[in-house]
């Protein structure tokens, strides 16, 4: 390591300019002869001990993709922590099947969203495992109970009969219809209720519809909810196929891969799923996302091409490949082994992709800082000076944006979706990860390789076996030894043509830019809520997507239920950064029901609720203590008294829990079914059930208006309740996955605040000026209002998956400007078209070929069938394409048409000796420094 002498510390600190070129720290400049010095030992410790550290974490810390859907779920709010207590009560386990399907819940919460079964006839029983045919009508006003379109229906029906085999379908019980030979019980529909009543030989073009056997269906849930007695008709009608449970799943599996199932007709479409279980739904789904995984793996082949291109090395475009996959590790290292964080959602996986675009922009740094440093320096130096010159610079630059960019990602960590929490934490820690792999492994590789080629014979053939590290080596005629290397063509075009339009035309350019960004801020001040809080996986045209959307037409009014649940305190105790563990049970310390003006009022409360004109509008569909009270009345008059001759609610305070205990051990009742939870003989939690007009696909604003109302009710409900009753709050699941929409965009919103200040500090301490800083603040914003009002123009709406992909978009937003921010700052020209010329000149290639390699991978994306990753792909293009529009075009006009020059805004401090002294002493001490070691004069005039 070399030895600074004094005068020039002394320079660096009367020089603020010389000080922000050559590095804050005479540490940098050590580090990097050091590796210069030794850039064979330097590369295979740094890569040992990443091999090293990256097999401890993936071993120690059990490394595992969590695959499954879970805990895509708000925790911690207040609405939350509201439905875990409720979910705990009946021990529901805190995973996403609980959710979805129709486990032990209070009450039938799961008829909203799918078809209804009243009948359990034997003949036609139905299981959640079964096949399901939803039909329907192209047109939206046609009627598939018509003769033309019920004819369709019977032979599309017919046609999936023919699907059925022995040992998937349901084998037929005594009496009941058989198809398939007698192989396979009939299907429960529409079709099928006409044979029964006509017979089974009657072909498909004698059927007619007879409004009995229409109703008959319309119990079982076969016939869509436009069907009513004044308008008899329907656009949908469903089929369920009765399969063995245990079969099931594979056989609907083996006939999707087949596409024996996919029928349609002139006029009817179909599709098909599980009656009433996800289990198809969710597999076909992984299936496709597996599938697109390896078009996702594609594109890190491009970006090796397109990095190929740039660096013209094979052996560089291998180490910087292998600086980002290694990253991925070493974040897992500290994600795992150091934070203790044991889920690891696939959602994390993903970002390996995001780090490939700040990995590359990384390596271009690096690459370009050497090729620049080469060239500054005198033809021939050796590998230590030019890392000497080319180090500092390096590290300062991507420590600019790599300390933005993880902060960026950090705080989107706010978020209370433990999924996305996860993700921008170990974002924040590849980001670093790749920083210091970038200047220790990738660096390491640079100076290696410019070693080997000065070292290289001068013979054809020779160079053009080390071509793999250089292609330009291999050429018809040998470089001349002594000779400087020429700038880039990419170079010799951004400080050329490109200064020239960019300064000729700022004015027009930042018209341009100002007219688009008041568009873009106009179409974000009107932004509307989602208008639907569902989560769309497949495309529209999928059929597992088709069957998610038509069976809403067996949905009654787009209700759901909604819970009033007393004893229990809202809280979650467990592991927000882990679904997997859940929270405790809370109990309200201050419930006691017992008393008789508590038992009045929680009877009279359901009551006023399902009544009241100012309580919210919902239907009483269960209240357990008036079916205790019912219960009881009934008991009396029956000449059979309970709970000690009380013929009806209230009881004496003393009889009031052994009068609920009685009460649930008559007929068989089931305490989590009556929506009463006992323990050791007391009444610790009450739950009552209402139906309410919302659903999963219900608008932003109508879950929003049904929270307000619910919130205000309950509040005016506790104020005036008795003692021991005061502590009821509502909850619903359609109201915790509203909870997760809304906290996905505040946090989105939080984070893009966050991510502006945190660029705002971080610019402000490496320029030391304000006016540079508000230029590159204004410019991320712009590039984060461009891509937002971008895809709200096309028609997106800021759901779920949008709000992760903005918070992807966060921490991809920031590089491009401040790297332009701070080589405007650390060009040491004295006009401002000058510092722009050579901003451009320094930072343009890199940030270019950045671009274009990220925004290949983005491109290759728009392939896959997957939802998110299309989305994903469309925010990395766009975010690529304006911020390299926005750095080129935005920022540098901004400095050509007022950037500070000099000393102009700057609040670097100057020393009233170095004031006094001028130009004269500076020059002196400068040359005393490189008196007193050539190199650092080389150096020093580099710079």
């Amino acid at each position: 390591p070399t030895k600074v002498p004094r005068p020039l510390r002394r320079h660096r600190r009367q020089s603020g300019t010389v000080r922000a070129q050559m590095g804050t720290s005479v540490v940098a400049l050590r580090l990097s002869r050091a590796l210069g010095s030794r850039p064979a030992a330097s590369l295979a410790i740094s890569a040992t001990a990443t091999v090293l550290l990256a097999v401890i974490a993936l071993v120690a810390g059990n490394f595992s993709i969590a695959a499954d859907n879970a805990g895509w779920y708000s925790r911690g709010t207040t609405l939350a922590d509201r439905h875990v207590q409720l979910l705990r009560l009946f021990d529901w386990d805190w995973n996403d099947s609980e959710y979805s399907g129709c486990g032990p819940s209070i009450s039938a919460d799961c008829w909203a969203q799918e078809p209804r079964r009243l009948s359990e006839e034997k003949c036609k029983k139905t299981r959640g495992s079964d096949l399901t045919v939803i039909y329907r009508a192209k047109q939206s006003d046609a009627d598939l109970l018509s003769p033309d379109l019920l004819r369709q229906v019977c032979e599309l029906e017919s046609e999936a009969i023919r699907v059925l085999r022995a040992g998937a379908c349901q084998p037929p019980s005594s009496g009941c219809s058989a198809v398939r030979g007698g192989e396979c019980l009939a299907p429960v529909s529409v079709v099928s209720l006409l044979r029964d009543s006509l017979g089974w030989e009657l072909a498909c073009a004698d059927l007619a519809a007879d409004p009995a056997t229409v109703r008959l269906a319309e119990a079982l849930g076969l016939v869509g909810y436009d069907y009513t007695a004044d308008s008899p008709s329907t656009r949908t009608l469903a089929a369920v196929f009765p399969l063995v449970r245990d079969s099931a799943l594979d056989f609907l599996l083996e006939v999707h891969h087949a596409g024996t199932l996919r029928l349609a007709s002139a006029n009817v479409d179909t599709a098909y799923g599980m009656w009433r279980r996800d289990d198809f739904r969710n597999a076909v789904t992984d299936e496709v996302l597996f599938s697109d995984m390896a078009l996702v793996y594609g594109s890190l082949v491009v970006s090796l091409v397109c990095v190929l291109a740039y660096t013209r090395s094979l052996f560089l475009s291998v180490v910087g490949l292998l600086q980002v996959c290694f990253s991925f590790p070493l974040a897992f290292f500290c994600y795992s082994i150091v934070c203790r964080l044991d889920f690891f959602p696939f959602l994390n996986f993903l970002g390996l992709f995001v780090i490939m675009g700040i990995g590359v922009d990384d390596l271009f740094v690096v690459v370009d800082k050497w090729s620049q440093a080469a060239r500054s320096l005198p033809p021939g130096s050796d590998v230590p000076t030019i890392a000497a010159v080319a180090g500092p610079d390096a590290a300062l630059t991507m420590l600019l944006t790599s300390l933005t960019t993880a902060a960026a990602f950090f705080a989107t960590a706010v978020v209370p979706v433990a999924p996305v929490r996860v993700f921008a934490i170990f974002m924040g820690f590849m980001v670093l990860a790749d920083y210091l792999l970038c200047l220790t492994v990738t660096f390491s590789a640079v100076c290696l390789q410019h070693r080997w080629l000065q070292r290289a014979p001068s013979s054809r053939r020779a160079r053009c076996l080390l071509s793999l590290l250089d292609f330009s080596r291999c050429s018809s005629r040998p470089p001349q030894e002594a000779a400087a290397p020429r700038a880039r063509v990419l170079e010799r075009l951004m400080s050329g043509p490109m200064h020239i339009a960019v300064h000729r035309g700022r004015f027009v350019l930042l018209a341009l830019f100002f007219a688009a960004l008041g568009l873009c801020v106009w179409q974000v001040a009107n932004i509307s809520p989602p208008s639907s809080t569902a989560v769309q996986l497949l495309p529209e045209s999928h059929v597992v997507e088709r069957y998610e959307t038509w069976k809403q037409d067996f949905a009654e009014e787009d209700s759901s239920e909604m819970f009033v649940v007393w004893g229990l305190t809202p809280g979650d105790t467990g592991d927000h950064n882990n679904p997997e563990l859940v929270t405790d049970l809370l109990a309200d310390l201050d419930w006691d029901p017992s008393s008789r003006e508590a038992q009045r009022w929680l009877l009279d409360f359901c009551n006023a609720t399902a009544s009241d004109p100012a309580a919210p509008r919902a239907t009483d569909i269960g209240c357990p203590l008036r079916d205790m009270d019912d219960w009881l009345v009934d008991s009396a008059a029956a000449g059979q008294p309970r709970c000690g001759g009380a013929s009806r609610l209230p009881v004496p305070p003393d009889a009031f829990h052994p009068c609920v205990e009685e009460y649930l051990s008559s007929e068989d009742r089931y305490s989590w079914y009556m929506g009463m939870r006992t323990y050791r003989g007391r009444l610790v939690a009450l739950v009552a059930s209402y139906k309410v007009v919302i659903n999963f696909d219900s608008s932003y604003e109508q879950v929003r208006d049904t929270v307000d109302e619910w919130e205000g009710w309950m509040d005016t409900q506790n104020k005036g309740a008795p003692d021991g009753v005061r502590g009821g709050f509502f909850t619903s699941a359609r109201v915790h996955w509203w909870d997760t929409n809304r906290s996905m965009l505040l946090g989105a919103y939080y984070s893009i605040g966050a991510a502006l200040a945190v660029v705002f500090v971080v610019v402000l301490l490496a320029t030391l000026n304000p006016l540079t800083t508000v230029y590159a603040t204004v410019s991320v914003g712009t590039v984060l209002l461009l891509v937002i009002g971008t895809v709200l123009g096309v028609g997106w709406e800021l759901g779920f998956l949008e709000g992760i992909c903005f918070a992807i978009l966060i921490g991809l937003s920031c590089d491009f400007v401040l790297h332009m921010a701070h080589a405007y700052t650390s060009a040491d020209q004295p006009t401002r078209e000058l510092k722009s010329r050579d901003a451009l000149a320094r930072m343009g290639p890199p940030v270019f070929a950045a671009a274009m390699t990220t925004l290949s991978t983005g491109l290759v994306m728009f392939g896959c069938t997957f939802v998110f990753f299309f989305q994903f792909g469309t925010i990395l293009v766009l975010t690529m394409l304006y911020a390299i529009l926005t750095s080129l075009f935005f920022f540098l006009p901004l400095t050509n048409a007022a950037g500070p020059t000099g000393r102009c805004c700057s609040l670097a401090p100057l020393s009233t000796k170095g004031r006094a002294s001028g130009g004269a002493d500076k020059e002196a001490s400068t040359q005393q420094a490189c008196a007193a070691e050539p190199e650092m004069g080389q150096i020093r005039q580099s710079l």
